[in-house]
């Protein structure tokens, strides 16, 4: 059947491309359900949305298993700055006495580092990926190695292996770039900034779900089935790996890369393939220069964060493994309605005022993100 006889469940353009973004259909009048359509070929597009949020949200879950965990890694393998004495303990105080200010604390920080570092390189290259492959395969590719790496973090035993398993882990970043272009050939330019930054901001909630959900895992294998300490924290490791593989499976068998179905560079308005010289050209534009700083400043900031707020809220505000998680998740949890908010602002803007309207939302919302930073900076334990 050619696509232009295709009758598709939601109302398109000229260019097939979705007018109006609806990710939830009401059953019984009150129950919203994940509106992915009856047949991947006649609702490619909200297939492609939910495909693109729920990768890069599990993405986020496994990338940053280790965060909200580290209380109980960095005493399993031995970082501690007093790990002689913290080994003679019974199991269930290690946790607490563990001391980590001078070589623990390096060492987490270079670990901390290592969890973006390879990320930076596979974002560059993915564009290439994508192009080559579609985006459906991409993300397959992405979670089928993030399960690998995910489950071989499990077998982590020293420093140099934490860092070593979150530089490769950190990889499954990569999955937003997948997230932004597949929504950005699927929906219409009166939507796809509320469908852009509704996928992004739901699927960095995954780095806020984590906080929570990797803690409470943990406690079940530990509290729940007897486990020790060591052995619950691996086996908590397989959890997100495992969801990979089904997640994985789902999108290769029933979404597309396009509304025609397999992706061509074609529908980019080009006639071949981005290469090296094609990034470098984008590069000497200025425009794109300040874009990377800009988003350095603000994802780069929530990178930190997800990184480091459970072990902050630990060790400097007495809170215990899930609290601390909770508390963290607070961060994260703000990706449920801001990243839409700012997408929703970003278009309304452009509608106003075009490109200048969105830059304005830009600033806004980076100057309001560095006073609250500030605030957030002059809060210590005397606070309560």
């Amino acid at each position: 059947m050619a696509a232009a006889q295709v009758e598709f469940e939601v109302p398109v353009d000229t260019m097939q491309k979705c007018t109006e973004f609806q990710p939830f259909k009401m059953k019984f009048g009150i129950v919203p359900v994940p509106y992915c359509g009856r047949r991947r070929r006649t609702n490619p597009h909200m297939r492609a949305f939910w495909a693109a949020t729920l990768a890069f949200m599990l993405a986020f879950i496994g990338w940053f298993a280790f965060a909200p965990l580290l209380t109980v890694v960095r005493v399993d393998i031995g970082l501690c700055d007093n790990d002689a004495y913290v080994q003679t303990l019974p199991e269930n105080e290690r946790v607490e006495a563990c001391e980590c200010k001078k070589e623990c604390k390096s060492q987490i920080g270079s670990a901390n580092i290592a969890a973006v570092s390879f990320d930076v390189i596979t974002r560059f290259l993915m564009g290439s990926v994508i192009e080559r492959f579609g985006p459906r395969n991409a993300d397959c590719m992405l979670l089928g190695f993030g399960a690998l790496v995910v489950g071989a973090s499990s077998a982590v035993t020293n420093a140099p292996g934490l860092i070593a398993a979150r530089f490769f882990v950190s990889c499954l970043g990569s999955t937003f770039v997948v997230n932004q272009f597949w929504n950005s050939i699927m929906f219409n330019k009166s939507v796809v900034g509320t469908a852009n930054a509704t996928a992004g901001g739901w699927g960095n909630l995954g780095g806020g779900l984590t906080q929570v959900l990797m803690p409470l895992i943990y406690r079940f294998f530990n509290q729940g089935l007897g486990l020790s300490m060591s052995a619950s924290w691996r086996a908590s490791m397989f959890v997100p790996a495992t969801l990979y593989i089904f997640l994985a499976l789902w999108i290769f068998t029933c979404s597309q890369d396009t509304t025609t179905g397999k992706f061509e560079v074609s529908i980019l308005g080009k006639t071949k393939r981005a290469g090296p010289r094609d990034y470098l050209k984008c590069l000497m534009d200025y425009r794109v220069f300040l874009m990377i700083f800009q988003y350095s400043a603000c994802f780069g900031c929530e990178l930190v964060m997800n990184n480091v707020l459970a072990t902050h809220f630990h060790d400097n505000f007495g809170v215990d493994l899930v609290a601390a998680g909770a508390l963290a998740l607070s961060f994260g949890a703000m990706n449920l309605f801001a990243r839409s908010l700012g997408g929703i602002a970003s278009d309304w803007a452009n509608a106003r005022w075009k490109m200048q309207g969105r830059l304005w939302c830009h600033f806004i919302s980076l100057f309001g993100q560095a006073a609250f930073l500030f605030g957030f900076g002059c809060v210590d334990n005397s606070n309560g």
